[in-house]
């Protein structure tokens, strides 16, 4: 039979043991890792290691607010930056987005990331630098043709009254416009009336089914309308680019066309760059209706 001084003696070392197990275990598991430092977005500057990749557009509208609309030179190349806070340069002296003007060229300094959307978008932009435009080049001529188009959507303007879609040929107009440039200025035509713009030719539209049949002439041609929408063109008219007293001048017809009986047109208009400063009137020769 087992006396108390052993059995107390007993239940001691039991004791021991499982504490000695306890703590072999522990330490068998090594410390607790300390928890990972939270990932840190990085400012908008460029670091001591980075490259940045350069863009050059054209500045086509937006320059009074700050919210631009840039355009490149191949199809779909359109763009929206809201300047804010970021440096600006104007022929190479700091600047600010006030200094900016419609028809610049201007190059940014980005980390090359690019948002999928219409118009596009940049990721990080780190730099703005602008360039006065040279003297005697097509200046502005984006916003040109964007009063032009607007003046012919104000005139007889029941012909576009209620459409939510325009079609925009702007495929001969003079001036050498570059397809990024003619994409963009046909999306602010759009966003300025709130219609769904888009490039096309009247033949395309009949081509994609957006037209309908209308009537048929005495020999039995078939004629057409767009009922849900309206298209506008500026084509060359003869001797579109030339000069007068020296300076550069475009000559072109603007017309607007919903269906045979619909449409209206600025004929023989002439434009004169006024020598310091952008392209911004022009003379109607005719107005022609049908």
């Amino acid at each position: 039979m087992w006396t108390k001084p052993v059995l107390t003696l007993l239940l001691t070392l039991a004791l021991l043991a499982g504490c000695g197990e306890t703590q072999e275990n522990t330490a068998s598991s090594g410390p607790l890792a300390p928890p990972e430092p939270a990932a840190q977005t990085a400012p908008v500057s460029l670091a001591e290691d980075e490259t940045p990749d350069y863009v050059t557009l054209r500045l086509v509208d937006g320059a009074e607010t700050g919210e631009l609309v840039l355009a490149g030179e191949t199809v779909g190349q359109v763009y929206t930056l809201t300047v804010g806070d970021i440096p600006v340069t104007v022929d190479g002296k700091a600047a600010s987005a006030g200094d900016l003007a419609d028809g610049m060229m201007v190059t940014l300094a980005t980390n090359g990331m690019v948002l999928e959307t219409y118009p596009a978008r940049f990721g990080d932009v780190y730099l703005l630098e602008a360039e006065t435009p040279i003297g005697g080049s097509y200046t502005d001529l984006c916003g040109f043709y964007l009063k032009v188009l607007d003046d012919l959507w104000q005139v007889d303007s029941g012909l576009n009254s209620g459409i939510t879609q325009a079609a925009v040929d702007l495929s001969q107009a003079p001036g050498n416009l570059t397809e990024g440039e003619k994409d963009a200025l046909i999306w602010c035509f759009g966003q300025s009336h709130g219609v769904d713009a888009f490039a096309a030719t009247w033949d395309e539209l009949a081509e994609g089914g957006y037209l309908t049949e209308a009537v048929q002439d005495g020999n039995g041609t078939s004629l057409y309308q767009w009922e849900d929408g309206c298209h506008f063109s500026i084509t060359p008219h003869e001797g579109a680019e030339g000069e007068a007293y020296s300076l550069p001048v475009l000559r072109f017809d603007a017309e607007k066309h919903r269906s045979p009986l619909g449409a209206y047109s600025f004929y023989d208009c002439t434009a004169v760059w006024p020598e310091f400063g952008a392209w911004s009137d022009y003379q109607v020769g005719a107005e022609m209706i049908a």
